[in-house]
């Protein structure tokens, strides 16, 4: 492991506590004396640690993602994103962008949505909010899942997982949010297959909850749980990474080693149904549709973190 200079371990705790399982519940939602609103349940208030009874603080999620000229922001090809298509609109939202707050809000064309980063497990995702709500959005629950970012929405204070999709506590525990289509992947990929695409960014970065880590940039790690300090590699890795899908009451991944050895895409029979399987080795992504050629949604993330959720779940193997 390379050394770790003082300005890197700042970074790293703070990473830590960012995308800060079991069976507790919500007692209470409180404002302390900083304003800050806690929800007492138990979960992780570090990465690694075993769940205990904890006041979750909860911070302001972004609220304030822009439209902005990608050439005047100074996006590095290797840069990660998160492509959304949503109808003939083409929109990045760099991941640079979501550090220090982890869960955004969005409104297009009249229609709520939630995306989210939590670097931990190196997964971004993006939402319909599917809430009857006269309060809409989501805030960031500084606290884990198995390792895994929550988040808070404004309507009930349910408290909600990002990999599971899942309300974990609270007046909607059980109910799930509608994950869409998503492609993440660098700079570099998404604007080859898309050169007319928009980038939205939050050029105002007040109420971030961990300003130290506003626009570095996310790489992904090799750090997985019980194997010591966190590390932030210098590089894109796809070490264990790899593409989860849930199909019916069934669910699989492809680790992306395993695709990078074939020719895309892959074809594969699941709950009586046929997914195609693309992957780009310089974009470090993949993606799958159904037999009609639909988007189908999916998520990137470590091995380990998906089958945290997912034990039982099928693995894409040679």
């Amino acid at each position: 492991m390379k050394k770790i200079t003082f300005i890197h371990l700042t970074l790293i705790l703070s990473f830590f506590a960012s995308c800060t399982s079991k069976n507790g519940e919500v007692n209470t939602a409180n404002d302390t004396s900083n304003g800050l609103k806690t929800i007492e349940l138990v979960a992780q208030d570090w990465p690694g640690q075993e769940a205990k009874r904890y006041a979750m603080p909860v911070h302001s999620g972004l609220d304030k993602l822009e439209f902005a000229d990608s050439t005047a922001w100074n996006l590095a090809d290797n840069d990660l994103v998160l492509g959304i298509v949503k109808g003939d609109s083409k929109i990045a939202v760099p991941l640079a962008y979501l550090e220090g707050f982890e869960v955004a809000n969005l409104s297009l064309d009249g229609e709520d949505y939630l995306i989210t980063w939590c670097g931990l497990v190196g997964s971004a995702q993006m939402f319909k909010s599917n809430i009857e709500a006269d309060i809409a959005g989501f805030d960031f629950g500084q606290a884990l899942i198995n390792n895994n970012l929550l988040m808070v929405d404004r309507q009930t204070q349910s408290v909600w997982n990002q990999l599971s999709n899942e309300a974990i506590h609270g007046q909607l525990k059980g109910a799930r949010l509608a994950l869409l289509p998503t492609l993440q992947t660098t700079w570099n990929f998404w604007k080859d297959q898309h050169p007319e695409t928009k980038v939205l960014i939050n050029k105002d970065t007040t109420g971030a909850a961990f300003p130290s880590l506003l626009f570095t940039k996310p790489y992904y790690t090799s750090w997985q749980p019980d194997s010591g300090r966190f590390y932030m590699a210098k590089e894109h890795l796809i070490e264990n990474l790899g593409l989860g899908l849930k199909i019916e009451d069934s669910s699989i991944y492809f680790p992306l080693e395993t695709l990078f050895k074939k020719r895309s895409p892959v074809k594969y029979e699941i709950s009586d149904q046929t997914i195609i399987v693309h992957f780009d080795k310089e974009g470090l992504t993949a993606w799958a549709k159904d037999s009609t050629g639909m988007a189908l949604p999916g998520t990137l993330a470590y091995d380990w973190a998906w089958k945290s959720f997912y034990p039982k779940g099928l693995v894409f193997e040679e």
